[in-house]
This record gives structure tokens, sequence and C-alpha cells, in this order.
């Protein structure tokens, strides 16, 4: 049976995904939004109600 990471391609494959989930947690921990930025209310949702014809 050949190994999972025998091949260059697979090898470059698997760090390039390793640098993206990095990447991802580092700027969900750093981008960080102001409390003055953020909405008094939380999000109103309403539905449109058509008349029935």
């Amino acid at each position: 049976m050949r190994n999972l990471l025998a091949s260059e391609r697979t090898k470059w494959i698997c760090v390039i995904g390793l640098v993206a989930i990095g990447a991802g947690i580092t700027a969900k921990n750093v981008i960080s939004y102001p409390t003055e930025c953020l909405p008094e209310k939380g999000l109103e949702l309403t539905q449109l109600i058509r008349p029935l014809v």
C-alpha cells in the first residue's frame, strides 16, 4: 500500500491546507470589532405577507 504522503503534490496540498487553517484561526482570534460599532438591537426579521388575490 502506498504511503499517503509519498508524492510531492500531496505534501504541498497538505501544507497549503494547514497554512489556510492556521490563517483562519489566527484571523478569527486577532480581528475583533469594537463594541461601539455593534448595533443596539439585535437583527430584526420581518416577513413579507402578500395578500391573496
